[in-house]
């Protein structure tokens, strides 16, 4: 499957795509909720794991509804230092087939992993995006979607090992 690598973004230092970051290596491109638990744990997972994408050759792409200023704030407030990018009018989230949850999805998941992730430091918040879907898809350097994971219910994010093996299998096939 093809991801849509040419569907623009907010970022600071101007609209980005995905394709401009290809030529480094894979990119994994993840849409989160800025609010979000259990989105602000997979990007903690992410940051855990930074040295070896590096030396993989990987580039991280975070895609938020808010806008580029919030974005940039809250992404620096995070020590978060992959592409923190705004997706407003959804482009890439609606191009990348990112679904939404319905209310009966958004609620089944356990309270053990709400407390797990709110003793590692995250916040909760609802705001105007409380029922949109996040995925995380790994792409190759031709734009490859290599790996994909939807997720299914608020509480389901992607486990970090199968990312970075996903990551290093991408940096084979490309090399």
């Amino acid at each position: 499957m093809q991801f849509p690598v040419d569907v623009e973004v907010g970022s600071p230092d101007g609209p980005l795509t995905v394709s401009r970051l290809l030529g480094r290596g894979p990119v994994i491109v993840a849409f989160h909720r800025m609010w979000c638990p259990f989105c602000q744990q997979a990007a903690r997972d992410l940051i855990a794991v930074s040295d070896q994408l590096d030396e993989i050759g990987a580039t991280v792409m975070l895609v938020y509804r808010e806008g580029v200023d919030q974005v940039r704030t809250s992404c620096h407030h995070r020590g978060i230092p992959f592409h923190c990018v705004s997706d407003t009018a959804r482009s890439l989230e609606n191009a990348a087939d990112v679904g939404r949850f319905s209310r009966i999805r958004y609620l089944a998941f356990s309270p053990a992993r709400v407390f797990r992730v709110l003793r590692a430091g995250s916040r909760i918040g609802v705001g105007s995006d409380f029922l949109q879907g996040r995925g995380t898809f790994v792409l190759d350097r031709n734009g490859r979607v290599v790996y994909a994971h939807r997720s299914v219910t608020a509480a389901d994010i992607p486990n970090i090992d199968d990312v970075v093996a996903a990551v290093r299998a991408a940096a084979q096939v490309n090399s």
